[in-house]
């Protein structure tokens, strides 16, 4: 894989800070995370792979969906200001 695919530090900053800052305003941790994917969606999501893609940047679009969609949230692209 070329670097061109791969997140930049910002990138990976700011993913993190997102999904922590999500976790905090729904007043849940990365472990209630897992074991609600796991029921929901069937996945075989654990802590260290959640983790594992917060410091990778790596979470595919669809699994942002579906965490979304956990907590009643939907997933859109904004225009910034």
């Amino acid at each position: 894989m070329t670097d061109i695919y791969n997140a930049k530090e910002p990138q990976k900053e700011q993913l993190r800070s997102l999904i922590k800052d999500f976790l905090q305003q729904n007043n849940t941790s990365i472990y209630r995370l897992a074991k609600l994917l796991n029921e929901h969606y069937g996945r075989s999501a654990s802590v260290s792979n959640i983790l594992n893609k917060m410091a990778r940047g790596s979470f595919k679009v669809t699994e942002l969906m579906d965490i979304a969609e956990l907590f009643g949230y939907e997933l859109r692209f904004v225009k910034k200001d």
